[in-house]
């Protein structure tokens, strides 16, 4: 009995002696304030820790509950804990889930009783405040993880241009700050190209406020340009946010949004909006978020045996987002009091000294701590329009618009830290990212900057053409100077001729210097220097072209005009020096002008940037144009006068021109062709101003008219002025020929014109007899002359000097003395250099006697015609009847014969004029009932009156 009962005794005890062990093993009490109680992974946890990891030190966590559930509400939760403080003034660790705010003020009370608290669902990071809050841990991965992974994949995809948009509160701003100071330390240059804060207030009556402020942020970022969208806000928010993107169209192939992944096993985006599902799913698909994974998908990990079965049992519990964290808190707390065990430390010197010493796996991976948080995995996962996921992947995509097309979340990468806790997180790839496009969106739209200059052919051919013009106007001043001496070259006044061509080939050369640009210059170094040279050389150039050649042609119009609008038998002539006087003052005003310019306000080159434009078959890549432009600071000023001044001058040269429209002077032989060209000078810079209102982006469209203009101005006017000339040199090389000087158009008045009436008539009978009387006195001269002529032939010397000097003056040399004797008097205007021409004849012909004839005929014809009526003058100048009463002469001299020969003509012709004085004087004095019937000097030699009209209008 006795061995029996020892038996018994002993197996009782064996049987017994765990309790009894635990019973009397070292309890430490896990106080607690949860807002769930649903937490079957702490008891797993806490099953396992006592049985293995702290049965070795006896010791086992005791966890004490709490009455019910709290709210997040800070009352509340302050008073709970403060309740817990009284009941337990000893706490070793306070194990809580409490939300942000509440978890704020335990925390910075725990400070006072030195209280370590330790959550495993909140990662705010101002809880990882030290100075605030020394006694708080968390064992989920902090914001600041997130934003490290955020950065990595910046790298990852090469975007360095982002936006950001955050929630206004202490969770959110902080982040993005975090993630604005990260960037900002990175070795690449990252570019936060916009940061919008967003003030959302719950409630019906902040609706429309709240959805004006989204809309007017996305209108920031879609005009930004901003690609990369970094936003950080809660579930709400969220589907509102999203809500507007697709209504604004920010999204897509060419945006991307990266937000901050709620830790919800809920499908926030369902909750209610304005928007429909379609319009969300299409907002939302291909949106990425970094979220902190429920337990590790890590399958590369050694786990222990006890992760292993708690993993087993995790996918059949009824479990919560943060139960693994909750898990591995226990084992993290289990390790940290197993090395209080060996180095006999306080409570509050374990958690500062040996807590970032902890290095397990557990059911979230790999745990290690740093500056109080966890070092952990993220998950970085997309959403993706699917119809059907195997293994994680979507394999059947569908599109917005479908009904059952469905919102999918697929993880895309898997960032773990590597063996050093500072270094950056290491991105894994876990399945590929679905792109909108042909792959990831541009963080910007590529910005090309493009020089729009010149087109080198167009260059070279507009070049060519001035090279032609230039050439041909070359050649016209080598034949210009050598033929100077021809007669009808000198006539023309060669010396502006040869300023008119000088400059035509600067404006030919202008329009190459128009055209010269910085990309013809291939050392950069030197392109600005070059074009600051050019600039003001172009000014100079077309400004100084116009004044030599439409100079020139001005003057050479005023002369014709001031000729033949002041006729007058005492008028001096008009030389080509006066002429080059009137260029050179417009040419010294010109410099004046330049030179002023230059000095007070030089032009120099300068960018001008274009509005930029995409092309149309890729959005993404935006051209930004740019060009080069001579200007100065007060430009439109200077170019507002120069216009004004040239516009005068051209102005007054056309009015001189068409005043001058029906004069033809063929001793002036380019007289007509001087003012064709000043009428197209006038239409081509007319039509050339016109360019102004072409935009300054049609580079080429612009230099083509400009060119053009020129190009046909200055050849018009070249060809016009110079093409005669060379045609009448090939057809009389010796200047033999001479040229009738004034065509019958002179003969035409343009005075005012005045009705013939009794008392004209009877004026004009005056003049017929004051004529008559005339005609007998220069009758006599001739007879004198005539006397003079036969005694130069028989050798006799005449005593009478005055009679030479008058032959000499009167009598034209004949065409044999005018081949070598070539004098134009029209050109010279020196009667001295005619006169001693004159002297050297020795024999005339007494044909010539006509000449002096028509010399006083119509001198005083000229005097008288100023008083007649105009139909009066209309005609050719009539003759009165020949009455031989008033020439007693008994022998008809040469002169008379002559004038006897124009009477008969011109006899029948009186008659018919007096008849036609009788029915003036008889019937109503209307100019209306007038014949211009009046004849004129029909039989006298043409050719040697318009000499003698030459000779007494310039010399």
């Amino acid at each position: 009995m006795g061995t029996k009962s020892f038996r018994l005794f002993v197996c009782v005890i064996m049987l017994f002696s765990p309790i009894l062990a635990n019973d009397y093993r070292q309890r430490i009490v896990l106080n607690n304030l949860f807002t769930n109680t649903n937490y079957p992974s702490i008891q797993i946890a806490l099953e396992q820790v006592n049985t293995q990891l702290l049965s070795q030190i006896d010791r086992q966590f005791y966890f004490n509950e709490t009455e019910g559930m709290i709210e997040c509400d800070v009352g509340i939760g302050i008073k709970t804990f403060f309740d817990m403080l009284n009941q337990s003034p000893s706490l070793n660790v306070l194990f809580t889930d409490a939300c942000q705010n509440v978890l704020t003020y335990i925390s910075e009370t725990a400070t006072y009783f030195k209280l370590p608290i330790i959550s495993f669902t909140d990662s705010d990071l101002s809880l990882l405040t030290k100075d605030r809050y020394p006694y708080f841990y968390h064992i989920v991965p902090s914001d600041h993880s997130h934003n490290r992974v955020r950065t990595q994949l910046l790298h990852y995809f090469n975007w360095t241009r982002f936006g950001l948009i955050y929630q206004h509160g202490s969770k959110y701003t902080l982040v993005a700050n975090d993630l604005s100071n990260l960037v900002a330390m990175d070795k690449i240059q990252f570019e936060v190209n916009l940061t919008r804060g967003l003030a959302y207030r719950h409630g019906p009556e902040w609706e429309k406020d709240n959805a004006g402020y989204m809309k007017g942020l996305l209108t920031d970022f879609k005009t930004r340009d901003v690609r990369i969208i970094i936003a950080n806000f809660n579930q709400t928010i969220a589907t509102q946010m999203f809500c507007h993107a697709a209504r604004e169209h920010i999204y897509g192939s060419r945006y991307q949004w990266i937000i901050l992944g709620f830790p919800s096993l809920s499908d926030w985006w369902y909750e209610p909006t304005n928007c429909s599902k379609q319009e969300l799913i299409r907002a939302i698909n291909g949106t990425l978020q970094t979220r902190v994974p429920r337990f590790s998908i890590d399958t590369n990990q050694n786990r222990s045996d006890n992760v292993l079965e708690y993993l087993k049992i995790y996918s059949e519990m009824n479990k919560t987002y943060f139960d693994a964290y909750a898990y591995d808190t226990i084992w993290s707390l289990a390790y940290l009091y197993q090395i209080q065990s060996l180095h006999n430390q306080s409570n509050i010197e374990i958690f500062k000294k040996h807590l970032e010493t902890i290095d397990f796996i557990g059911a979230t991976g790999r745990v290690r701590y740093l500056n109080g948080g966890r070092i952990g995995e993220i998950l970085v996962e997309q959403f993706v329009a699917c119809r059907m996921m195997t293994d994680g992947t979507c394999i059947s995509p569908c599109y917005e618009e479908e009904d059952d097309c469905n919102l999918t979340v697929v993880k895309v990468f898997l960032a773990k830290n590597s063996e050093s806790k500072i270094d950056p997180p290491i991105l894994y790839k876990l399945n590929p990212i679905m792109w909108h496009g042909n792959g990831p969106p541009r963080d910007r739209t590529n910005q090309t900057i493009e020089f729009q200059h010149i087109y080198i052919s167009v260059f070279i051919s507009i070049s060519i053409c001035s090279g032609i013009g230039l050439f041909i106007s070359c050649t016209f001043l080598a034949f210009n100077i050598h033929f100077q001496s021809h007669r009808f070259i000198r006539m023309s006044s060669p010396a502006l001729n040869n300023l008119i061509l000088c400059g035509c080939m600067l404006a030919y050369m202008s329009i190459i210097v128009m055209g010269i640009n910085s990309s013809l210059f291939i050392k950069k170094s030197y392109r600005e220097i070059i074009m600051n040279i050019i600039c003001p050389i172009r000014v100079w150039i077309l400004c100084i072209s116009f004044t030599l050649a439409f100079g020139s042609m001005f003057s050479k119009t005023w002369r014709v005009h001031s000729i033949f609008t002041n006729i007058n038998t005492t008028k001096k002539g008009i030389h080509d020096s006066r002429l080059l006087a009137i260029v050179g003052i417009l040419l010294f005003v010109d410099l004046i002008f330049l030179i002023s310019w230059q000095i007070f306000d030089p032009i120099h080159q300068k960018r001008v940037y274009d509005t930029p434009s995409r092309l149309k078959d890729n959005h993404d890549i935006e051209i930004i144009p740019y060009r080069e432009e001579c200007k100065s600071k007060n430009m439109s000023l200077w170019v507002v006068i120069l216009i004004i001044y040239k516009g005068l001058l051209m102005f007054f040269g056309s009015f001189l021109s068409w005043k001058t429209r029906h004069v033809t002077i063929p001793a002036l032989n380019d007289s007509r062709y001087i003012g064709l060209s000043v009428y197209i000078v006038f239409i081509c810079c007319t039509l050339g101003s016109l360019v102004i209102f072409i935009p300054n982006e049609q580079i080429q469209f612009s230099y083509f008219l400009r060119s053009f203009f020129i190009v046909i101005c200055t050849t018009a006017t070249v060809c016009l002025v110079f093409v005669p000339k060379i045609i009448e040199v090939y057809r009389d090389p010796h200047s033999r020929k001479r040229q009738p000087r004034v065509t019958s158009r002179f003969l035409e008045r343009n005075h005012h014109r005045a009705a013939v009436t009794i008392q004209n008539y009877n004026t004009a009978l005056e003049d017929n007899q004051h004529l008559k009387f005339v005609l007998s006195m220069q009758e006599e001269t001739v007879d004198r002359l005539l006397k003079e002529l036969t005694n130069l032939q028989t050798g006799k010397n005449n005593p009478s000097n005055v009679g030479t000097l008058e032959l000499e003056r009167l009598v034209a040399p004949n065409d044999e003395t005018e081949e070598t004797h070539d004098d134009d008097p029209l050109l010279e205007g020196d009667d001295e250099t005619s006169i001693t021409s004159m002297r050297n004849h020795t024999v005339s012909r007494p044909e010539c006697i006509a000449r002096a004839v028509s010399l006083c005929l119509l001198n005083k014809i000229q005097m008288k015609q100023l008083y007649w009526p105009d139909s009066v003058g209309i005609g050719r100048y009539s003759i009165p009847s020949f009455n031989d009463r008033l020439h007693p002469s008994s022998t008809p001299s040469p002169s008379k014969i002559l004038f006897q020969q124009t009477h008969e003509n011109s006899k029948d012709k009186n008659k018919e004029n007096s008849k036609l004085i009788e029915i003036v004087e008889d019937t109503e004095l209307s100019s209306n009932n007038l014949k211009r019937l009046y004849d004129g000097l029909g039989s006298l030699d043409e050719i040697r009156l318009n000499e003698m009209i030459e000779t007494d209008l310039i010399s």
